[in-house]
């Protein structure tokens, strides 16, 4: 009785330099750096104009977060490069009873059909008051 043989196997036994390669699943090269969040949270953006005190201000929705960037949609195009502040009420509570607001601010690095990537450069939370509990 003959035993069967792998011809993988056999291959790289006749030649010992080669080894079988195995094909990772995921075949797309994912090249930013930091993984992506999909969130979808309510965002308004302010966008300081440094000849004047008035500043140009919007609605919007967050479509994904990273450590890095945010992802939003806008009801109008950013120009590369400007700056950008953004305020989004984050969802969870702190200590149950406090709400939270991350603040964010960085440059557009791309925009259009009506989403905007900011490549974050400063962030945090703040304190938004305390809720009262009802019993």
């Amino acid at each position: 009785m003959r035993a069967e043989t792998d011809p993988i196997q056999s291959a790289s036994v006749a030649s010992s330099n080669e080894k079988a390669v195995r094909l990772p699943e995921q075949t797309k090269v994912e090249r930013r750096a930091a993984t992506r969040y999909p969130l979808t949270l309510a965002v308004r953006y302010v966008i300081p104009n440094r000849h004047s005190d008035a500043a140009r201000t919007g609605l919007g929705l967050t479509v994904d977060l990273s450590t890095s960037g945010v992802r939003f949609a806008t009801d109008i195009s950013l120009k590369p490069r400007i700056r950008v502040k953004l305020f989004i009420d984050w969802p969870v509570l702190l200590d149950g009873a406090v709400g939270l607001q991350l603040t964010i601010e960085g440059r557009v690095v791309r925009s259009g059909d009506n989403e905007v990537c900011l490549r974050i450069e400063r962030h945090g939370f703040r304190t938004r008051g305390r809720w009262l509990k009802t019993a």
